[in-house]
């Protein structure tokens, strides 16, 4: 798994995957009561959750660096060859990563082999 040149540990998993939903619905009353349903595809801004690894220091370093260029289109490639244009979602948390416990590094002082629990928040957009 790899976003842009960046692999990304391999027990990464797309959680929120199957909780999508491809289009849209609005329900409203005619004046005469009947309801009026209309559905709309939704072509992107399909969530992203990769969970479920952890990361080193240095490598989280070198992924928060793409994080930092917020605008700019990425390409998430999957373990099975799956390819997606994605924008870290920084509104649901972005690049999100929590030191494990037991630290073998003191916490005051991580060094670049301390393991960090992994989440990334993407949302997918146009080529």
């Amino acid at each position: 798994m790899q976003i842009d040149s960046i692999t990304l540990p391999e027990n990464l998993y797309w959680s929120d995957e199957m909780t999508f939903k491809s289009h849209v619905q609005s329900k409203t009353r005619s004046v005469t009561g009947r309801p009026v349903i209309s559905h709309q595809a939704l072509l992107h801004g399909r969530p992203i959750t990769l969970t479920g690894a952890w990361i080193t220091r240095a490598d989280l370093a070198a992924l928060t660096v793409l994080e930092n260029e917020p605008g700019t289109h990425r390409t998430l490639t999957l373990n099975n060859g799956d390819t997606h244009q994605v924008l870290f979602d920084l509104e649901q948390g972005g690049v999100d990563a929590v030191p494990e416990y037991p630290l073998s590094t003191p916490l005051s002082n991580p060094d670049d082999n301390t393991l960090y629990r992994l989440t990334i928040h993407l949302i997918t957009v146009g080529a």
